[in-house]
């Protein structure tokens, strides 16, 4: 029987940068949105709306980017979720408690796995006894907030890949549509071309540039958000790691503070 290998502490650090925290809340946010798409379209009629959102709920180009937007939306609010439950197990740390089903499926859902956060809890309460000068732990504490900020990079890259696509996918979609405008411009001059129709298509054109530029561009202004208060609770949660080091680091302040 071969013996098992022990685990390294890097192989342990690598589920912090686990594809799961990528792939499964993407998974889910893709099948919300498939599901939603044709129940939405079903009952949102283009042409019954008003036609400054009929008209864009029209263009299947536009159609795509609203989609691609929904889903990088639903991917940011699961990892939202996500964060609020591992600061809820940091601060609960001290007191036994038995997670409920809703936070059993709110870390499946999010790839936040309790494994993950346990790795960082454990190596919290191993490092003061394994280090011999305050140096040492300093150093471990920024080696720490190095890993979670990779970590955080490494999950949030999808969002800025939306919002770097976005406005791309409208600026593909201005091209599309003045090539369409240049085409039926062309036909407009022709000498066959008696009833007008390729004024229509110049028209029709440059409506599908404007359309999916303004879309491109207006989606992009919520995922920043959106990603921006990703970051802040993140580093808000960094900062409560940190704020437990320090307490190992000096026990002294730390019962000072609780005392106040």
């Amino acid at each position: 029987m071969t013996p098992k290998t022990p685990t390294s502490p890097v192989d342990q650090a690598a589920g912090l940068f686990s594809e799961r925290q990528i792939a499964r809340p993407l998974t889910v946010a893709v099948l919300i949105t498939l599901a939603l798409y044709p129940t939405l379209m079903h009952f949102l009629k283009p042409d019954a709306l008003p036609d400054w959102i009929g008209r864009y709920l029209d263009n299947g180009y536009c159609r795509f980017m609203l989609a691609l937007f929904v889903v990088s939306a639903l991917y940011a609010v699961l990892h939202y979720l996500g964060l609020q439950r591992e600061r809820r197990r940091l601060i609960g740390s001290g007191a036994p408690s038995t997670p409920s089903r809703l936070q059993d499926w709110i870390d499946f859902l999010s790839g936040h796995d309790q494994a993950d956060a346990e790795w960082v809890a454990a190596r919290l309460s191993r490092w003061p006894d394994q280090t011999q000068a305050r140096e040492d732990l300093t150093h471990l504490s920024d080696a720490l907030l190095l890993i979670r900020d990779r970590q955080h990079q490494h999950n949030f890259a999808p969002i800025g890949f939306a919002i770097w696509v976005l406005p791309m996918l409208g600026f593909i979609g201005t091209v599309l549509g003045i090539t369409q405008a240049i085409g039926g411009l062309s036909d407009s001059v022709a000498v066959t071309d008696v009833a007008g129709g390729g004024f229509d298509g110049v028209l029709a054109g440059l409506q599908f540039a404007f359309d999916t530029t303004l879309v491109g561009l207006v989606l992009v202004i919520p995922l920043m958000l959106a990603l921006l208060v990703l970051r802040a609770r993140a580093q808000t949660l960094d900062m409560l790691y940190y704020q437990r080091l320090l307490d190992r680091l000096f026990p002294d302040a730390a019962e000072r503070r609780a005392d106040d």
